[in-house]
């Protein structure tokens, strides 16, 4: 979120969603959540028809560079509701645009990877400890 929110990040995305997913992985529902952040280039019109929302998804990110954020990703049936869900994602004319996700399970982030993935490791509780405090407390 920190990373998200900074402002060289902002300046270099056009266009940019956050959807946290976690248990709740409708292909429908998330394209419509992302489809509802995305600024329109057209005329709205409310349709709950997947092939429409991705369309309509591609139209408005054409020439866009865009970072996507599907957070918190707990399960997903398959690899082809995987595809479906970036179908719109991929027609994209701008080049630097990206698809980030996190997840809790490492065999998700194999599944959906295009690059390898990267996993973060927790604070040693010494670290936990120094940090919590300074929170907590301020810097001495």
């Amino acid at each position: 979120q920190h990373l998200y929110n900074d402002s060289r990040t902002q300046e270099h995305f056009a266009v940019m969603v956050w959807v946290c997913v976690s248990t709740d992985f409708d292909v429908l529902k998330l394209t419509q959540q992302i489809h509802n952040c995305i600024p329109e280039n057209e005329t709205a019109s409310e349709t709950t028809n997947l092939d429409q929302l991705q369309k309509s998804i591609a139209q408005r990110l054409k020439s866009k560079r865009f970072l996507i954020v599907l957070d918190d990703i707990w399960k997903c049936n398959s690899e082809d509701e995987w595809k479906t869900l970036l179908a719109p994602f991929t027609k994209g004319e701008a080049k630097g645009s990206m698809v980030l996700v996190t997840t809790r399970f490492p065999k998700l982030a194999g599944m959906m990877k295009t690059i390898n993935p990267v996993e973060l490791q927790g604070l040693e509780s010494n670290d936990f400890f120094t940090f919590f405090e300074s929170c907590i407390f301020g810097e001495h």
